[in-house]
């Protein structure tokens, strides 16, 4: 007897809508968005799965989008979402979450995130919650024109921030307060910089640091390479020591099924077995504790219960481990005292910004001259559409009727450095 085939069922009809001054139309051009934004496919990519899924599933789309058409509908889409966003916050209390990301050569970009200042969720911050305030590029930037940029955006909106969140970095901290503005320090990077405090400069640690790095170079290519640690970042490494500190008890608890060779190669982790189990039971309080923050937030009633769980829960004898209880108490007793009253939570972690820093360089082009292009206004739309695959409730058509690739020039002109291609091209120009 034959089975039946089940039929993939496709919708009969398609509303289109045409866009005033464009080729394609709503549909066409939302279906290349999203599946750029969601696929994580190159522009070229995105037109030849356009091209399948016309010729597939019978779409009867005339045209198909070129690479070229693709890239500037995202760009228009995320320039309109752009300068749509200050008016949201006119009307409510809002929170900016900013950070600096570095670049190569002389071109440092500056971006701010506004947010509901109240946090609703019980969820960490997500896309669709955050919008972009501003995208600013410099070649350096400093307590001075970090304060103008603040200056700016309150025009924008039409008053201040509430509180500002964002990393420890010195001219940020300096603009905030002498802004006047509340600062919540992310509580990732300031927990990670209380360890490091203590624990950085500390002669056990950076011997047991060396010994890390010389096993990984010594034995990269001998029969005990499948036993090395885990990679770390190159910067900011104490936020990221956990699984290096895993990879150590592991280590310690199964020494006695090591070879000798491999026993001789990793004897420095039983030498470090005080320092490790300080720095682990430290992480595992820390990272409970940034997971409750993040996804509940900080209220006095919330640092209340997390400096309990800390007390509760750094118990080592060691003089390390009291000194970053001390730092980590204080520091959520700071946070505490900024918090008007009961019944405010606020959010209190940069990830997001992080996030959107990410996603945005792993999407740029790969040729690091080419630095920051008006493609960075593809950030806006990202932050709008969020990271999970589904349709989003944007007006396409709307947007991308009030736009125009003169808008696009004029943007790239007056807030964008030169582009480093260019410049060496002009230089080395025969």
């Amino acid at each position: 007897m034959q089975s039946k085939k089940k039929l993939l069922k496709v919708p009969k009809v398609i509303e289109i809508s045409r866009i005033d001054r464009h080729t394609y139309s709503d549909f066409v051009v939302q279906l290349a968005v999203e599946l750029y934004l969601f696929t994580h496919c190159g522009f070229k990519k995105i037109s030849g799965l356009i091209r399948y899924l016309n010729d597939v599933f019978g779409l009867e789309l005339d045209r198909i989008p070129c690479a070229n058409s693709i890239e500037n509908r995202v760009k228009k889409m995320g320039y309109s979402i752009y300068h749509q966003t200050p008016k949201e916050f006119k009307e409510k209390e809002y929170a900016e979450i900013m950070d600096e990301s570095m670049m190569l050569g002389s071109e440092k970009m500056l971006l701010t995130l506004g947010v509901e200042a109240e946090k609703k969720s019980d969820k960490a911050l997500q896309h669709h919650e955050i919008k972009v305030l501003d995208i600013s590029v410099a070649e350096k930037w400093n307590s001075e024109t970090v304060k103008m940029k603040f200056s700016e955006m309150e025009k924008k909106t039409g008053h201040p921030p509430l509180y500002v969140i964002s990393d420890n970095d010195s001219k940020l901290c300096k603009s905030i307060r002498e802004t006047g503005y509340i600062q919540i320090r992310d509580t990732g990077h300031t927990m990670a910089k209380f360890i490091e405090q203590v624990y950085g400069k500390d002669e056990d640690y950076k011997l047991y640091s060396k010994q890390l790095s010389e096993v990984k170079i010594r034995e990269v290519m001998r029969s005990s390479s499948y036993l090395l640690p885990p990679r770390q970042r190159t910067m900011s490494r104490f936020m990221n020591l956990s699984p290096v500190l895993k990879w150590s008890r592991q280590i310690d608890n199964n020494f006695s099924k090591l070879s000798d060779e491999e026993a001789e190669n990793f004897k420095f982790v039983k030498q470090h077995i005080v320092l490790t189990e300080e720095l682990e039971q430290i992480f595992n309080c820390v990272n409970s504790i940034l997971k409750q923050a993040k996804n509940q937030g900080f209220s006095k009633k919330n640092i209340n219960k997390y400096i309990r769980e800390i007390q509760h829960n750094l118990t080592h004898d060691g003089a390390r481990v009291k000194q970053v209880k001390l730092s980590l108490c204080n520091y959520l007793r700071e946070e505490k005292e900024k918090i008007p009253a009961i019944k405010n939570t606020w959010h209190c972690s940069s990830d997001i910004i992080e996030s959107l820093f990410g996603a945005y360089k792993f999407r740029k082009s790969t040729n690091l001259l080419n630095g920051i292009t008006s493609y960075v206004l593809v950030i806006p739309l990202m932050a709008a559409v969020g990271h999970e695959p589904k349709s989003s409730s944007l007006d396409f058509k709307g947007k991308l009727e009030s736009v125009f690739m003169q808008d696009l020039s004029v943007w790239k002109e007056n807030n964008l450095t030169e582009n480093l291609t260019v410049k060496r091209r002009k230089k080395l120009a025969s």
